[in-house]
């Protein structure tokens, strides 16, 4: 059989294409209707052919085949699970190979939902997100089976129950292929009209903590991105788990173009690339592939007249590499090759391209809107000339929205061109992503954090690799590491356990090796942002000449100065000594000089990091080692040959003090977090706790502590609450917690009073200020922290407030040393002033710069104590909360709000002033009771959930207009003045403090309204705590009848008069 072209009576039956709306059906449709037409070329690991082919009726009988096969393991729906609405996940992880779309296929006529692993990822990867998308089954195939026997083990000792099921990958040709083999249909469990808003896949893209991230791509997302593809046949050299791979193979069948695969049991190499293109069978149209392969094949003569047989080379997933950015490229469109540069994501699909006329327009870097999306991109400036790109909502190819108003923000940056306006050239990520030659994605943050946070010889690391094969990391050694600064092996061998500690949780591309680390001098001044963050592309800049002239030179062409000069038997026993260096004894056990380093199962780093040795070490007569030599060359004995026959010649900004202070704090305080035991937070138990809550309450005596305790004990999800109390004695403790309960006029029931035990302590201390008893006792019973202590306190510095920063610790190690940390939360009451130097939408995520904290102590300490938060949640050890609360209000029931309060003073001027100011803002207020209930709703969720930060802001801004009506309603009189005159009213009133108090905070109020440029304008992001409380989600604005409660209440107590 060969490609058909599409003819007339082909395209008019064809017709139904457009109403294809799910995977399931357009399998069907074109097995129906174009049984005989091929689908796909690929290959098997048999004599013959390279290439093999299959039709559709082919296709549609292997998937049935898979579907009968997997009915057997219990992989089906259940006529009492036939619930539209749910997603029963199932994991797979095998290599990517024609076998893996077929099972993806089959999976979802079986009902499922398949998520299509990397094999690249680390075991806690795989387990996490396992975990994260409820999956039931993990299908692994037979190299993987070690792998996912640890995963289910992790998973076992967290209480969380993965079935494993063993891959089935019958043969699609010879005597037991899908021709040979009696196969009845299989009907799929959901017709397409209910599979339409049903995840079709799950793929996975970077996270910003480390770990991956799913993306749930529905039938209906799917569908729209073939639906805006052009039909071209295809060859591709991608994994079918990434989601450019992914979505080029069904592009193929939407427009019934040959999809043509490479094999996966051959060696990505030149030869076997140029040999594949050479010997299929389809048209040469479209080359899609990752730039690294667009360098290997341009790296020769015959590589670049492969790709010039196409119509066009599209690419995605990083950029063109090379030294000297473009020249790569540019030589290559000047040889005949038509680049075509591809940008879209798995969660907002194709958005530009470098579509273009080949003929006459050269400029193949540069991006273009395509079509179907340019009315729903925009580019918002985050720097001078550099523009982060947007998907406004609508765009029927964007599955994932991260905004409030829907839309979608890549946080991908790029540069205008100077003479097109509609033209953009991508130059990276906002979020310091690093994405490498093969295009996979290294985020450089844990990896940086965990060396930092793990080495006290260690001030700073910075991890590169942009466009390369492997990263790699630059140290500046800390004050204790100055003495080791001039000798690197020296300092290299004291900071490797925290290198290997970052290794540990990272994928195979994102290890690091000795080799790619090197050492700043002591006192090296770093450039970071203006958030004091890495600034990446400037550091980048700036020690380019350390990077790409120092350490990838070394490792590309070695910088001995003495070089090996070995014969064939002296070169195979080095390159053996190697191999088990790189793989480990326990692995190279079985390995010789003849067998197949690729199949033995050596991969792509340790094959890099072979190679650079060898570079390193041997004479090679000046010339450089390829680097996929190791796969070009898959033996030792082979690639001692080579080796010897190249060397004879036949192959050939600055910080403030205040904010040097917070880091060094930061730093100090991390380092007395304790190093959680696996064995202790790996209890059985996935999180759930199966009965009430026992908490911890810090500040149960303030404003807000109160009305938490209010809402934890008429709780049926909590049994007890334990309030660590500044006191002499417990009693005492118990008498304030009562008083504070009075004055906010909450009332509790016998059974709720019965639920409070209360206790003197001093949290600033390591043991709490309790007894050893007592703190066992809570220790070993605890299942939630929730810590709402600190001082209030504008006026003193960041380093007042030491001893109290030390109490976050001091909490969290309480949790660590509970009985099952991983089922133990901590909750921090922080606040917004950590963002208050920060503008636009503020997200809920870590800020990782003290700029954009208040310049108060109270902001500073607050940003300092949220670092440690994300240092313990890198521990994955105990479930961390960030609770950053805004402007709280009088609450709903009473109206009682705090009188030493802001804005409470300013109201109460009124009665000297006679004036309140014309604020030009709306204001994002809360009442303190449903802060209370939403911490609550959070804080006792039934599974403990992924995410960090929670906003307690109110999703529903209060016009100020609405508050100053309400204060007129209340029946207070004044006069609405701009706010130069009232601040001039409030400073030359002769009141005395007790009758106007607001004057005490005058210079606050100068600093709020007195200046010439307008507020930076701030919206807090409430996605995370929408998801988990329904107070949040429901919040309503401030109304009029609530400010008029809140006055008179003042009136009752005295505050304001009556």
């Amino acid at each position: 059989m060969c490609y058909v072209p599409l003819s007339c009576s082909t395209s008019t039956m064809l017709s139904h294409t457009r109403d294809i709306i799910s995977l399931t059906q357009l399998v069907e449709l074109r097995a129906n209707e174009l049984p005989d037409q091929i689908a796909y070329y690929t290959g098997i690991d048999e004599p013959g052919s390279p290439l093999r082919s299959l039709t559709y009726s082919q296709l549609m009988r292997a998937v049935n085949r898979l579907c009968h096969n997997y009915t057997a393991e219990g992989l089906t729906l259940e006529d009492s699970e036939n619930n539209v609405s749910a997603d029963r996940v199932v994991a797979v992880l095998t290599t990517s190979a024609i076998d893996l779309t077929l099972l993806q296929v089959a999976l979802v006529r079986l009902g499922k939902c398949p998520f299509l692993l990397s094999v690249n990822n680390s075991v806690p990867a795989i387990a996490h997100l396992c975990k994260t998308t409820n999956a039931t089954h993990l299908i692994f195939g037979e190299r993987y089976a070690a792998e996912a026997k640890e995963v289910q083990l992790g998973l076992k000792k967290e209480g969380y129950h993965l079935v494993l099921v063993e891959e089935k990958r019958p043969p699609l040709w010879g005597e037991q292929g899908v021709d040979a083999t009696e196969i009845p249909p299989f009907a799929p469990k959901f017709p397409p009209q209910q599979e339409y808003l049903r995840t079709a896949v799950i793929l996975h893209s970077s996270g910003s903590t480390g770990f991956p991230r799913p993306v749930f791509i529905t039938h209906k997302g799917l569908v729209a991105n073939l639906k805006i593809t052009s039909p071209a046949a295809t060859f591709c050299a991608l994994p079918v788990y990434h989601s450019f791979g992914h979505f080029s193979g069904f592009r193929c069948i939407y427009h019934t173009r040959p999809f043509t695969l490479f094999p996966p049991h051959l060696p990505l190499t030149a030869a076997n690339l140029c040999r594949l293109i050479q010997t299929s069978p389809a048209p040469c149209e479209q080359c899609v592939a990752v730039p690294y392969i667009i360098k290997l094949l341009g790296e020769s003569e015959e590589g670049t007249h492969a790709l010039a047989k196409f119509n066009v080379v599209s690419y995605s997933g990083a950029s063109v590499p090379d030294e000297n950015q473009d020249d790569l490229g540019d030589r290559l469109t000047k040889a005949g090759v038509n680049l075509l540069s591809h940008y879209g994501s798995t969660e907002t699909g194709g958005l530009l391209s470098s579509n273009r006329d080949f003929n006459h327009d050269k400029a193949w870097n540069w991006l273009r809107k395509l079509d179907s999306a340019k009315d729903y991109i925009e580019f918002e400036e985050r720097d001078a000339g550099i523009y982060e790109l947007v998907v406004k909502d609508g765009y029927s190819a964007k599955i994932e929205s991260n905004r409030p108003d829907g839309s979608y923000a890549t946080k991908d940056l790029f540069v205008m061109h100077c003479d097109r306006d509609d033209w953009v050239k991508y130059m990276g990520r906002l979020d310091d992503t690093i994405v490498q030659l093969l295009g996979e994605k290294t985020n450089p943050v844990p990896i940086e954090l965990a060396i930092r946070g793990n080495s006290p010889y260690v001030a700073e690391a910075i991890v590169f690799g942009i466009g390369r094969p492997q990263i790699g990391c630059l140290i500046l050694p800390s004050e204790l590491g100055q003495g080791l600064s001039e000798d690197r092996d020296a300092l290299i061998d004291k900071i490797w356990p925290a290198v290997e500690s970052a290794n540990a949780e990272a994928p195979s591309h994102s290890k690091l090796l000795p080799e790619m680390i090197d050492i700043l001098p002591y006192g090296t001044e770093v450039p970071v942002a203006s958030k004091m963050s890495i600034l990446r592309p400037t550091c980048y800049a700036k020690f380019k000449d350390i990077i790409a002239d120092g350490i990838y030179e070394r490792c590309e062409r070695g910088s001995r100065e003495y070089k090996l000069n070995l014969n064939m038997p002296e070169l195979e026993h080095f390159l053996d000594d190697v191999f088990v260096h790189v793989l480990g004894p326990d692995k190279a056990k079985d390995l010789n000089r003849t067998v197949n380093l690729f199949t033995f199962g050596v991969d792509s780093l340790q094959s890099t990091q072979v190679r650079n040795i060898c570079q390193t070490q041997l004479d090679l007569g000046g010339q450089q080692l390829g680097q996929n030599v190791v796969y070009e060359h898959p033996s030792i004995e082979r690639l001692a040959e080579h080796i010897i026959a190249i060397r004879s010649g036949y192959d050939a900004p600055s910080l403030n003090n205040s904010q040097v202070l917070m880091t060094s704090m930061v730093e100090q305080w991390c380092g007395r977090l304790l190093k959680p035991s696996m064995s202790l937070s790996r209890e059985n138990g996935n999180g759930t706790i199966q009965h009430p809550h026992i908490v911890v309450l810090t500040g149960a005596t303030g404003f807000l502590g109160a009305h938490i305790l209010h809402q934890l004990v008429s709780s049926a999800a909590v049994s007890q609450v334990i309030c660590l109390v500044r006191a002499s004695t417990h009693d005492a403790a118990f008498d304030r917690v009562q008083s504070s309960l009075r004055s906010r006029r909450l009332t509790l029931s016998p059974e709720e009073i019965c639920k409070i035990r209360t206790f003197a302590a001093d949290i600033n201390q390591e043991d709490l200020g309790i007894g050893v008893e007592e703190y066992e006792g809570i220790r070993s019973s605890v299942t939630i922290v929730i810590h709402n202590a600190w001082p209030v306190n504008f006026l003193i510095g960041v380093e007042s407030f030491d001893e109290h920063i030390g109490s976050v610790v001091n909490l969290i190690n309480l949790c660590l040393r509970s009985n099952t940390p991983l089922h133990t939360r901590f909750f921090f009451s922080s606040s917004i002033a950590t963002q208050s130097a920060s503008s636009g939408i503020i997200p809920e995520t870590f800020s990782q710069s003290p700029s954009t904290a208040q310049q108060t102590g109270y902001g500073q300490s607050k940003w300092v104590a949220e670092q440690i938060c994300q240092r313990a949640a890198s521990l994955d050890a105990v479930c961390i909360g960030v609770l950053r609360i805004g402007q709280l209000v009088g609450d709903t029931q009473n109206g009682v709000w705090n009188e030493t309060e802001a804005w409470p003073l300013m109201f109460k001027s009124v009665e000297v002033t006679e004036t309140l100011p014309r604020l030009d803002e709306d204001l994002s207020w809360l009442p303190v009771d449903v802060a209370a209930r939403a911490i609550t709703e959070i804080a006792t969720q039934t599974k403990p959930s992924q995410r960090f930060i929670y906003h307690i802001v109110s999703p529903q801004l209060t016009k100020w207009e609405v508050v100053l009506a309400g204060l007129r309603l209340a029946g207070l009189e004044f006069e609405i003045v701009d706010n130069g005159t009232w601040l001039r009213s409030l400073e030359e009133s002769d009141a005395p403090p007790d009758r106007n108090p607001a004057m005490k905070l005058l210079p606050y109020f100068r600093g709020r309204m007195g200046g010439d440029s307008p507020r930076k304008h701030q919206q807090f992001s409430v996605e995370n705590s929408a998801l988990l409380s329904k107070s949040i989600a429901n919040c309503d604005a401030v109304s009029e009848d609530l400010v008029r409660k809140w006055v008179d209440t003042w009136r009752r107590t005295g505050f304001l008069a009556s």
